[in-house]
Order: C-alpha cells, then sequence, then structure tokens
C-alpha cells in the first residue's frame, strides 16, 4: 500500500487523516477479498462451463443454444450421462448462484448463505467423515471453488466416456462386413 502523505512529508497525522487511513484500509482489506473469491469462483466456473461445452458437443447438442449456464446445465441434466449423478447438476447449479451474486449484487450475507447452500450439498457427496471434515473447515471461495472443481471432474469424466465410446462404435462399424 502506498504511503499516507503524512509519512511523506514525515509528520503526525490528523485526526481527519487518520480517519480516512483506517477507512482506506478497511475497504482494500474488503476488496482484496470480494477481488480474491471473484477470481477464483470465475475461474472455476469458465473452466467447468468448457467442460458442459465439451459434454453437450459429445452428445451431438450445439453448445450455442445454450448460452447461459443455467441451459447448459438444463441440457446436461436432460443427457444423463451416466457418470454424472443428477446431484452433480444441483450442486453446480448451487455454486452457479453464487457466481451470480458475485457478478451482480455483491451481498456479503447473501454470500454466506449460498457458499452455506454449496457447502451442504458438497458434504453430501463425499463419501468419509474425514472428506466432509475437509468441506466444513473450508471458506467460502473455497468451497465453492472446490465444489465446482468436483463437479467439472465428472462432467469431464462424463466427455471422455461418450468420445471413447464413439470412437470404439466408429472403429467397430468400420471393421465389420
Amino acid at each position: 500500500m502506498a504511503k499516507e502523505i503524512w509519512e511523506l512529508e514525515e509528520r503526525e497525522p490528523t485526526e481527519r487523516e487518520l480517519f480516512f487511513a483506517e477507512h482506506r484500509k478497511r475497504f482494500d482489506e474488503d476488496l482484496k477479498r470480494v477481488d480474491d473469491m471473484i477470481l477464483t469462483v470465475l475461474k472455476a466456473q469458465i473452466a467447468v462451463e468448457r467442460q458442459m461445452i465439451a459434454l453437450l458437443e459429445a452428445y451431438g447438442r450445439d453448445p450455442k443454444h445454450f448460452f447461459f449456464t443455467k441451459d447448459k446445465i438444463k441440457e446436461c441434466k436432460k443427457i444423463d450421462p451416466p457418470e454424472v449423478e443428477q446431484s452433480i447438476w444441483d450442486l453446480l447449479s448451487k455454486c452457479s448462484w453464487v457466481r451470480n451474486e458475485l457478478a451482480h449484487s455483491l451481498n456479503d450475507d447473501e454470500i454466506k448463505r449460498l457458499s452455506e447452500n454449496v457447502r451442504e450439498l458438497y458434504v453430501a457427496q463425499m463419501e468419509t467423515e474425514r472428506e466432509k471434515k475437509a468441506v466444513r473447515d473450508m471458506t467460502h471461495t473455497q468451497v465453492v471453488m472446490s465444489a465446482i472443481y468436483h463437479c467439472g471432474m465428472f462432467i469431464m469424466l462424463a466427455t471422455d466416456a461418450k468420445v471413447d465410446a464413439d470412437k470404439k462404435a466408429k472403429s467397430a462399424s468400420a471393421h465389420s462386413p
């Protein structure tokens, strides 16, 4: 952080300068916290969006028809690949709500509430008590990011399985009389 004017001038600060310096410091801390969460969650969301696009394409759907995340999720749920349980799509939808709140309103209480909803669904995905505890101990940013990546892994698995199955089917038909 840049030095304050009184520090540069090597003098004692006025009461007003101290007042503004304290508020600027709090503002900067809040900005850093929000900035970290927005960047982390948005990057995770973009990575999963790419996986959903690949899944849609693998199943012969044109992703251009599904511009918004919720529309992609809805169509992917309809495809219902065996590698992705419906609860994964529900978790991804909850994560998307957090991302929307971050991008459009920045209501801290609502972000916390939505992040806790993600945490609850994410804990339910975990198999062992150790995994559940790890999710419970995460910050709001960590839980949303981790949940998005968790969903993305299953979507990637489903995409790879479909691509592999299509290759095998094509190869088998090329070799049959």
